[in-house]
């Protein structure tokens, strides 16, 4: 058994939405330049797609190792954010980006395995359809409804670009949401950005959140932040930058049954319904995945 520090600096060292970016808060390729249905062959022309770090994966708990490591911290997530949020439909999913704070800095994480701060800039959604779960990652098993992620850059890179070109560019919340009928939590934030969703039918519409004192917290519900997997891999759409250190929480958060369904009524740039936009599970090829239980 290696020693929990060693696993701890093993994971740092081979670091290497998911999207590409142009900009620091640009999550936006062109949509005709790829789809689901191929995504077997993105490496033909995204070679990145081949590596052997790549996301997302099927973690399992019974071959994960549980070294004793720091909570994750998230900074200024309960600070309200700047300016209006826009929510568009780009062609493969639906996404934001995330404004500054009111105090003009963003909202970060840090800790856990990180070496660095990382600050927010963009947040998409992966699900399925009526007949099919549509979180891109697999734990134990079980897939979930939706699954939402959360970019963030590192604050030593200038860019989003220039960060997915280095093993610590990047790191990705993966929020699980489950369908539920019977609600017993009421979630603000994320209601009043599925109540926008039959404006993001189809692609390049966008719809704005104007509601005061929204924090990216309220993004996060109830959610347990502090139990997560950790494992290095990489953006789960083209170009497959194996820049990520992932953070996947396992406990879902209860989404009532008709926000989900609203999802499955999104089109895609051909006018088709944009239903079980996630990638195919990839190998882990011999990754370590950490486990944090939340019990300290």
């Amino acid at each position: 058994m290696v020693a929990a520090q060693d696993l701890v600096n093993r994971l740092y060292i081979i670091l290497p939405l998911v999207y590409p970016y142009n900009t620091p808060q640009k999550a936006l390729t062109p949509a005709t330049d790829w789809t689901y249905d191929n995504a077997p062959n993105w490496s033909i022309d995204h070679p990145n797609c081949g590596g052997n770090r790549q996301s997302p994966i099927h973690i399992k708990t019974s071959t994960c190792y549980a070294p004793a490591m720091p909570s994750l911290k998230f900074g200024y997530y309960d600070l309200p954010l700047a300016g209006n949020i826009t929510l568009r439909n780009n062609g493969h999913s639906v996404e934001f980006e995330i404004p500054p704070t009111v105090n003009g800095v963003r909202p970060f994480v840090s800790g856990g395995v990180l070496k660095s701060k990382y600050e927010a800039v963009a947040v998409h959604f992966h699900w399925g359809s009526r007949n099919s779960k549509g979180s891109e990652h697999m734990i134990d098993n079980r897939r979930f409804d939706v699954e939402m992620h959360i970019v963030h850059k590192n604050v030593i890179y200038a860019t989003v670009a220039e960060a997915s070109k280095h093993v610590d560019g990047l790191t990705v919340l993966a929020v699980m949401f489950k369908a539920t009928r019977d609600v017993d939590r009421i979630y603000p934030g994320l209601n009043m950005l599925f109540n926008r969703l039959p404006n993001l039918v189809y692609m390049n519409s966008h719809s704005t959140l104007s509601e005061d004192h929204l924090t990216l917290g309220h993004f996060l519900g109830d959610l347990n932040t502090k139990t997560f997997f950790t494992y290095t891999g990489s953006l789960t759409t083209p170009d497959c930058a194996e820049a990520v250190t992932w953070h996947v929480f396992p406990e879902p958060l209860p989404i009532a049954y008709e926000h989900i369904e609203k999802f499955w009524q999104i089109r895609d740039a051909h006018g088709h319904k944009m239903n079980n936009n996630f990638r195919p599970l990839q190998e882990n090829n011999g990754r370590v995945i950490l486990y944090r239980s939340g019990s300290y």
